[in-house]
């Protein structure tokens, strides 16, 4: 069974941390022990952070799935000013790859994690599987 949660938050600091708890969330639902869980919250702010880069003005929409050993995040950027259809970058973001710090971040606290674009909006996901019980 697949349990999907939806986050769409403002671009501001102070509410990046409602991203953090739904990962937390999620993963403690999903049997993660605490330091996968650990490792999922600072993932997912990475995450967040490496896709506005500056005072971005917009919203984080987030996706968390579960399925069996494995979580799944993506997260998309989307500015309030910029309408679909529109090929021009956002103020605020980077070049639409992570850069080298995020991408070092993100190895060491996930399994899998990529960015790309998507129906005009930045997007950047990762994957975090369960560590087997050896007992």
């Amino acid at each position: 069974m697949s349990d999907v949660v939806e986050l769409t938050i403002p671009v501001r600091a102070n509410l990046v941390v409602l991203a953090r708890l739904a990962a937390a969330t999620v993963a403690s639902r999903a049997d993660f022990d605490i330091e996968e869980i650990e490792d999922l919250r600072l993932a997912v702010d990475e995450l967040c952070v490496s896709l506005v880069q500056g005072d971005g003005d917009g919203r984080l929409d987030l996706r968390f799935s579960h399925d069996d050993d494995q979580i799944e995040v993506t997260c998309s950027f989307r500015t309030d000013s910029i309408e679909s259809g529109g090929a021009s970058e956002s103020e605020g973001a980077s070049d639409g790859s992570l850069d080298g710090l995020s991408a070092r971040i993100l190895d060491a606290l996930v399994d899998e994690h990529g960015e790309d674009i998507e129906e005009g909006q930045r997007r950047a996901w990762l994957r975090k599987r369960r560590a087997r019980n050896s007992g």
